[in-house]
């Protein structure tokens, strides 16, 4: 430190202090530059000046108005190593900041880890083994999306043609089939036997996509159990009630497993399987009691362009949002089947929405879930759009056509659900006229005449964000 005096008619001094701090990383010494402070003291008369005081100069000029006492030299020193001690604080946390970093950036995507900085930046990503099973139009727009990230997938199938066709054309014939499955030449392989199956559920780490109906997941699951180990990485795909049991879809997996504790995730949100492939921008949420399975599925699934995954731990709330909004979708297409327009289809999905809302959370889902991707997002994607199974189902019933004759030409969630969420709203106590409603014209008990009386001549009342409980 050095102190110069520059003008000593008013005993104003200037600290001009070097800094440097060693750097505990790299063992060196940092230059950080010098600091200039500017000092005014009092002026003390001659004949009242100490006899006891210190210079603290190198290069203090010889007039005697230049030395500073004792006290003030003191207070120089200590305001110095406050500074001193800032800057090496401050150069230590900047340290540990950047190895924490470090650390966490190998599971970030891409985008997450340039938002932290060009902080040892690492690009690695774990290629995974995936096995879909099921190679409908969801299975094959999964098993694409996880072959584009460069993943390692196997879909398994029944149909040996079809098996055959996949592996040798890269084309499904019964699903998609205009799309090749082989992006950025990362082919997908296709199984049909039990042998194959075992031999792929055997690979340490694998995780299990199962594409396959709600009402044919617990029986593919029971049939298999015996291959599938303990550690397994289940994942569900399916959006709606076991009729059998009136379960979750989730809790007829684990009864068909006869465990509890086997690791699975719920895959949901609005997302057609068609769009998935052609490379549409698209949300879906991944739900786990285990927030790090779902963030590992995260990581293998999005790809930072056209597919995006947010991760929930309420699997409860996601599997009830993707499993009731069928049965209203149905609804939807009953609208559009009797020609009534915009007015009452906005009326019916607004008040749709509201009878999830209530019915989810009464069922143990979480509010935030059922307003998200898995509740309102789905509800919206299926009763506006005529790619919709259940919306084309409802569209039909209302035209006259018999639920076993749509139900033998696709799969209708919203069929069997409606069963189950009639009696899970007599479970709760809940009134969920809408439901109601649709679950009657499924089953012709009431007719659109008498419907549309029901609903419009209940009794009125305000508009509120309460259950309407019986």
């Amino acid at each position: 430190m050095t102190v110069q005096d520059f003008d000593i008619s008013t005993h104003t001094y200037f600290l001009i202090l070097r800094v440097q701090a060693k750097d505990p990383v790299s063992d060196t010494t940092l230059d950080l530059g010098e600091l200039t402070k500017k000092w005014t003291f009092r002026k003390i008369p001659q004949n009242q000046q100490p006899t006891n005081y210190t210079t603290m100069s190198s290069s203090t000029p010889t007039n005697s108005n230049a030395n500073i006492p004792l006290w003030s030299a003191a207070a120089v020193g200590f305001v110095s190593g406050m500074v001193y001690a800032s800057y090496a604080m401050r150069l230590r946390d900047r340290e540990r900041l950047r190895n924490a970093c470090s650390r966490i950036q190998k599971h970030l995507l891409p985008p997450q880890r340039m938002a932290l900085g060009p902080v040892h930046l690492t690009a690695r990503k774990e290629k995974e083994t995936i096995l879909v099973v099921g190679a409908g139009a969801y299975g094959t727009a999964m098993a694409y999306t996880c072959a584009a990230n460069g993943h390692k997938v196997v879909m398994h199938m029944r149909d040996p043609q079809q098996c055959e066709e996949i592996n040798t054309n890269c084309r499904n014939p019964k699903y998609l089939s205009k799309y090749p499955l082989n992006p950025n030449d990362n082919a997908i392989t296709g199984i049909c036997t039990r042998d194959e199956l075992a031999k792929y559920l055997a690979i340490p780490g694998i995780i299990v996509i199962l594409a396959l109906p709600c009402q044919k997941t617990p029986l593919w699951i029971q049939q298999h159990a015996d291959l599938i180990g303990e550690d397994v990485l289940l994942v569900s795909t399916a959006k709606g009630l076991y009729l059998p049991t009136q379960q979750l879809v989730g809790h007829a997996i684990l009864d068909a497993l006869n465990r509890a504790s086997q690791p699975l995730c719920f895959l949901s949100g609005p997302s057609f399987a068609e769009e998935i492939v052609q490379g549409y921008p698209t949300a879906v949420v991944i739900a786990s009691d285990q927030l790090y399975l779902a963030n590992k599925l995260q990581r293998i699934m999005s790809n930072g362009k056209t597919f995006r995954v947010y991760t929930s731990q309420d699997p409860i709330g996601v599997q009830l949002g993707g499993a009731l909004k069928n049965p209203l979708a149905v609804g939807a297409g009953m609208i559009a089947g009797l020609g009534y327009g915009t007015n009452t289809l906005s009326a019916s999905v607004t008040r749709a929405s509201r009878e999830l809302c209530d019915l989810a959370i009464a069922m143990g889902g979480h509010p935030d879930t059922i307003d998200g991707l898995s509740g309102i997002g789905d509800l919206m994607l299926t009763c506006f759009s005529s790619q919709s199974r259940n919306q084309r189902c409802g569209t039909r019933l209302m035209k006259g056509h018999a639920v076993d004759d749509i139900l033998k030409d696709y799969t209708v969630e919203g069929v069997p659900t409606a069963d189950v969420a009639v009696a899970y709203a007599d479970m709760c106590g809940l009134e969920c006229p809408i439901f109601r409603t649709v679950h009657a014209l499924i089953h012709k008990t009431i007719s659109p005449e008498q419907a549309v009386v029901s609903l419009m001549g209940r009794p009125l009342n305000q508009e509120t964000t309460r259950a309407n409980y019986m």
